[in-house]
């Protein structure tokens, strides 16, 4: 479980431009001294390398992602924090925006790496499953299109329609209309960059990983 601690504001490259009071209080640190730090100031240096890479891969107006990290708070204790942060264009160069939520202890072992293992291992088992007994019994077209889209997102890359089609080894009309139906029910949409390419809704996401999560090991 998580809890909503407050929104942030930093510039293109991450400079914290403002932030919510109670965000100030988690960090243990005035608003004063928080605006024009980086958000990898604020960042344990085990989970630097991996937040730079989500937040680099952002498009404009694309997202957003999910960063689960742990913020280093002014008298060097941590805390863990699901971050879910989006890019925005502006006149003087882009925004970042961060929500920022309070991750329970106990929830830590079922971040994003943990779900990506699990998505990963159920990838693997419904390919293998295939192969063994065939596609006709075991093809799953709904579930195959959400898992390859999930895994696409958690892996920082954009999936297409094209090869969505190719995982199922469908035509172009069957895939398009299983993509229609996931769309109806407002678990995929397709991305405003390139409509070509789809990514899960939040609430597509909030589902998949509720499920995914009881596969964590």
């Amino acid at each position: 479980m998580s809890v909503l601690v407050g929104h942030s504001v930093s510039d293109a490259d991450g400079r914290i431009l403002t932030m919510d009071q109670s965000l100030c209080d988690l960090l243990q640190r005035s608003a004063a001294e928080l605006v024009g730090m980086s958000y990898a100031d604020l960042t344990h240096p085990d989970d630097v390398v991996r937040n730079v890479a989500d937040v680099e891969s952002l498009r404009v107006c694309g997202g957003p992602v999910l960063v689960r990290k742990r913020y280093v708070r002014a008298d060097s204790s941590t805390v863990w924090c699901d971050v879910h942060v989006s890019r925005f264009a502006s006149p003087d160069g882009g925004r970042l925006i961060g929500t920022i939520h309070l991750v329970n202890p106990g929830a830590v072992d079922r971040g994003p790496e943990s779900l990506w293992r699990a998505a990963r291992r159920v990838g693997d088992l419904m390919i293998q499953r295939r192969i063994e007994f065939g596609s006709d019994l075991f093809a799953d077209q709904a579930w195959s299109i959400l898992l390859d889209t999930y895994l696409a997102e958690a892996e920082g890359r954009l999936i297409s329609i094209a090869e969505i089609g190719h995982s199922l080894e469908s035509t172009g009309p069957l895939t398009e209309r299983w993509i229609k139906a996931l769309e109806s029910r407002g678990w995929i949409e397709r991305t405003i960059w390139d409509l070509g390419a789809i990514q899960l809704t939040a609430d597509g996401l909030t589902r998949i990983e509720r499920l995914l999560a009881s596969q964590v090991v």
